[in-house]
């Protein structure tokens, strides 16, 4: 069986995985493509012949709730298109039917962060993609690069109808530091009832992927390379 390599972005994403009995390899890169793209590389050299991008995303589809696990078939990334391999997700697809919601579109990485309801809703008319991350074109990229595995689960936190707060969008910076300090955004009186909702969806989608985690079993990656 592949040893799988998982790029986790946030440490509270890492910590929904649990203890990894199946000897999976995880590492938490920091916001953003560059980062997610160097600890991806070091996976496979550390021996992972599978690559998964876990986490949380933004909703672009309003009809995605917070909470729904989405895996997508393809992820979008500037005019490219990267296609996660089928097996596994429809293993994980069927394993999550009953206890996860669960979404299939495709999945956009941006490399800036999508904070308004506006550029969601110009995003998703553009590109046709469900959801937003920042990290899992680059790990799929990596995938491809080495012909290893690429599957992408992602949890949605915002929803298309949800605007992050200016203050907390600067810890989505990619040029910020890797595992940002959260306390300063109680500074900004005029963010907190964005950031309470911010809060209470946090724990929502928490529960989702320790959910998906307990149910599919995410990191048991296929054996065969060219199974797609």
């Amino acid at each position: 069986m592949n040893v799988t390599g998982v790029v986790t972005a946030l440490e509270f994403e890492a910590r929904s995985l649990g203890n990894t009995g199946d000897g999976a390899l995880i590492r938490v890169s920091g916001i953003g493509a560059a980062r997610a793209a160097r600890d991806a590389r070091a996976l496979v050299s550390a021996g992972a012949g599978a690559l998964l991008s876990w986490g949380v995303a933004g909703a672009l589809d309003p009809a995605l709730g917070c909470g729904t696990a989405v895996l997508p078939a393809e992820v979008l990334h500037q005019g490219q298109r990267f296609a996660s391999h089928r097996a596994w997700r429809e293993r994980l697809l069927g394993a999550l039917d009953g206890h996860v919601r669960t979404a299939s579109g495709a999945l956009l990485s941006s490399d800036v962060a999508v904070a308004s309801v506006a550029a969601k809703a110009s995003l998703f008319h553009a590109t046709g993609a469900v959801a937003v991350d920042m990290e899992s074109a680059a790990v799929a990229a990596v995938a491809a690069d080495h012909g290893v595995p690429f599957l992408a689960l992602r949890v949605i936190l915002d929803g298309a109808n949800d605007a992050l707060p200016a203050s907390i969008m600067r810890t989505f910076d990619p040029a910020a530091p890797a595992r940002p300090r959260l306390w300063p955004l109680l500074r900004v009186p005029s963010d907190w009832g964005r950031l309470l909702g911010l809060a209470l969806r946090y724990r929502v989608a928490r529960r989702a992927l320790g959910a998906c985690r307990r149910h599919a079993d995410p990191t048991r990656a296929p054996d065969a390379r060219n199974d797609a």
